[in-house]
């Protein structure tokens, strides 16, 4: 079977009219991960949602090649079904439980998870006695870790991950790495931004440089 891969093309990216990074060249294919580096306010986030398709570029272009199609080129934005996106917000609706939550979550990337499926991840995660407490009543890291859970729920190929480790302590965010080594091993991609020190065991990582405008 054929790898995904994602191509970016001299891309620029900003806010408004106001380029924070340009001319950006880089193609991944399945089995790679890359770190987005850069300072403060370079556009790392911007970059992330660009590429799942959240925002239009300023110049350039983002592909994307399925493994699961006949090798047709296509456009993230239509590919819900490709792509897992975890961004730095958790996402969560403080009224509703962590098994409402992801339930929502899924549907809404096209995927439909049993409850059980749902409660077993949470366990996995440590969070089996807070599987349906209102959400609004969890810590920050649990919060993270719950949001997180959709990395063990989904088959995307393609994760886009926006400081995903923040919050975590080091058991969870040693869980992180596993998960993630455990996707690029099994031929996906993964992209992420992060401060905190992520180990991806035998998984080399690239870098994705942004430099300011």
């Amino acid at each position: 079977m054929k790898r995904p891969r994602l191509g970016i093309r001299n891309l620029s990216c900003g806010r408004g009219e106001n380029a924070l990074f340009q001319g950006l060249d880089i193609s991944l294919v399945g089995g790679e991960a890359a770190r987005v580096l850069g300072e403060n306010g370079a556009g790392k986030t911007t970059l992330l949602r660009t590429l799942g398709g959240l925002q239009a570029p300023l110049t350039g272009e983002v592909v994307w090649e399925s493994a699961r199609d006949t090798g047709a080129v296509d456009d993230p934005v239509l590919l819900q079904d490709e792509l897992c996106f975890v961004g730095h917000d958790n996402a969560l609706n403080a009224a509703l439980t962590p098994v409402e939550n992801l339930d929502v979550l899924m549907r809404l990337c096209g995927r439909r998870v049993a409850p059980g499926r749902i409660r077993d991840t949470l366990a996995e995660l440590g969070l089996k006695r807070l599987a349906h407490r209102p959400s609004g009543r969890l810590s920050a890291g649990q919060k993270r870790r719950v949001s997180l859970a959709r990395l063990w729920l989904t088959d995307a190929p393609l994760w886009l991950l926006d400081e995903p480790a923040s919050a975590l302590d080091v058991d969870s965010r040693a869980l992180l790495c596993a998960r993630i080594a455990a996707h690029v091993a099994a031929g996906g991609i993964a992209v992420f931004t992060t401060h905190e020190a992520l180990t991806l065991a035998d998984v080399p990582v690239r870098s994705i440089e942004l430099l300011p405008c």
